[in-house]
């Protein structure tokens, strides 16, 4: 079976199964395109707004934000409930939809 497995991976397309080209292979690029596009959608987040919620999209939590930004936890909170009230939505998951 292992043989056969060898035998046919170099005829499969790998290149289908990557990442595209454009999409983000580091943390630091992921927050620089996950704030280009929701700076896009121009609905007047502020720049602490657009932090957390690019933070939320790289799937951290509030605790894990709040570290990384060096503000409180409630603070995260806060500004996650007000970018998603400029947003017009109410949950993580309608934050992923917006951007798809």
């Amino acid at each position: 079976m292992l043989r056969l497995a060898i035998q046919i991976a170099p005829n499969l397309p790998w290149q289908e199964w990557s990442a595209p080209a454009s999409a983000p292979r580091s943390k630091s690029e992921a927050l620089h395109y996950y704030r280009h596009r929701l700076i896009a959608l121009d609905r007047g987040l502020t720049p602490r707004e657009l932090d957390v919620c690019v933070r939320s999209l790289l799937g951290m939590t509030a605790e894990g934000t709040a570290l990384d930004l060096d503000i409180k936890q409630s603070s995260v909170v806060t500004y996650r409930k007000r970018a998603y009230v400029r947003l017009g939505i109410s949950s993580q998951s309608e934050l992923f939809r917006l951007l798809a």
